[in-house]
């Protein structure tokens, strides 16, 4: 058979089967570039669908090819429509004066980039320095981000008021991980004065402390549309108030449950619909099954102790999970330390889950790969697979 004569919808769906590496290729879970090149080469019949994949997630873009991937959307006014059509995922640098010199975007690349990928649903925004977005930078901004659905911004300089702009601006973003290399304050006083973000959040993820003023900005108008929290290996003492009213109708929580801070178990306690439970840290001698929903259907958990006693304790907490809640199905740990020393323990809680009638799911891929897609969920766990292109066109 010639490879001409396949029809694009098998070709498509060939392509989709391979479109991901895994993670230990590609540490970050990157689409299969080499292999979607190659098949855009065989022959006109296979180069649409595999461009179309192949301009899907466009990440890992430095200073140099960012003005080729410019390139290529400008290359011809049909071309570079359908080119940009298919952009889903962008990952894209917003530099000082510096990178611009360099050869970095600027401003107004990255606006005209946006404006040339009309169908984007994700946006993955790394901001250095604290420069402001100008006038003319927003107003293309403001048309251009309007079918954004999630937004992933990280910020190299703790006071940018960039993530502000472009939230205010984009009301329609539903997923947000926000972080920064400090404490997330930029425009802390700044925001006193303004109304609250009208984004209504159904998922947000702080990669790094943020101020209580921050958060109560993000939240302002998400109480009944939240429905996935993540708030890392951060402290919450303060943030109690804040995050309260929106305990109830959470589906998932990821937290770190330490010894000596009240307020994670507080939350938890708070947290009566919760179907997912993503523990980054297990507390020791706290009661944690006495604070756990029987809602909860999944529980994956990993520690940062190298402490071989350490584990065994934390690890006796999660079997009396799986003791406490009666509708458990699966527990992951992520093993991030593959030591043969804690795989006693293990079998220990594999064989009370056995008993139970529980997955236990072992996995070695570490916290900082992205392993999920941002779209609503149906059930837990979320994943990232072609199976959500759909939920992201």
């Amino acid at each position: 058979l010639q490879m001409s004569l396949v029809p694009s919808e098998l070709i498509l769906c060939v392509l989709e089967h391979e479109y991901y590496t895994p993670w230990r290729t590609r540490p970050s879970g990157t689409p299969n570039y080499k292999l979607l090149k190659a098949c855009a080469l065989v022959c006109r019949t296979w180069s649409g669908p595999a461009q179309s994949l192949l301009f899907r997630s466009v990440i890992h873009i430095d200073d140099r090819s960012i003005h080729q991937f410019f390139a290529a959307l400008l290359s011809s006014a049909a071309r570079g429509r359908a080119l940009g059509d298919c952009v889903r995922v962008l990952e894209i640098w917003i530099p000082n004066d510096i990178w611009i010199i360099n050869g970095g975007c600027n401003q107004n690349d990255f606006a005209n980039i946006l404006l040339a990928c009309p169908r984007m649903y994700q946006l993955r925004l790394n901001v250095i320095g604290k420069s402001e977005l100008e006038e003319k930078t927003l107003k293309k901004l403001s048309v251009a981000g309007r079918r954004l659905k999630a937004l992933e911004v990280f910020c190299y300089e703790p006071k940018s008021p960039i993530p502000f702009h472009v939230l205010e601006m984009w009301p329609n973003i539903e997923f947000l991980r926000i972080g920064s290399t400090d404490t997330m304050m930029c425009g802390a006083g700044e925001l006193v004065q303004r109304k609250g973000a009208e984004l209504c959040l159904y998922q947000l993820e702080l990669m790094t402390p943020s101020t209580s003023e921050v958060i109560n900005w993000l939240l302002a108008s998400s109480a009944n549309s939240l429905r996935i929290l993540d708030l890392g290996r951060h402290t919450i003492e303060q943030h109690i108030n804040i995050l309260a009213p929106h305990a109830p109708q959470l589906r998932s929580l990821r937290i770190s449950c330490r010894d000596g801070h009240p307020g994670d178990l507080k939350l938890l306690r708070m947290c009566t619909a919760l179907e997912e439970l993503v523990l980054y840290e297990i507390p020791e001698r706290s009661p944690l099954a006495l604070n756990l929903s029987p809602t909860i259907e999944c529980i994956t958990f990993e520690t940062a102790s190298r402490s071989v006693r350490s584990f065994s304790l934390k690890l006796q907490a999660v079997i009396d999970v799986v003791d406490a809640l009666p509708n458990l199905k699966v527990v992951t740990y992520r093993n991030q330390w593959q030591e043969e020393s804690v795989e006693y323990d293990l079998e220990v809680l594999e064989a009370k889950c056995r008993v139970k009638g529980v997955e236990v799911v072992i996995s070695d891929m570490p916290p900082w790969v992205g392993y999920e897609d941002p779209v609503k969920v149906k059930r837990f766990p979320r994943t990232r697979s072609v199976s959500n292109f759909g939920a992201m066109s």
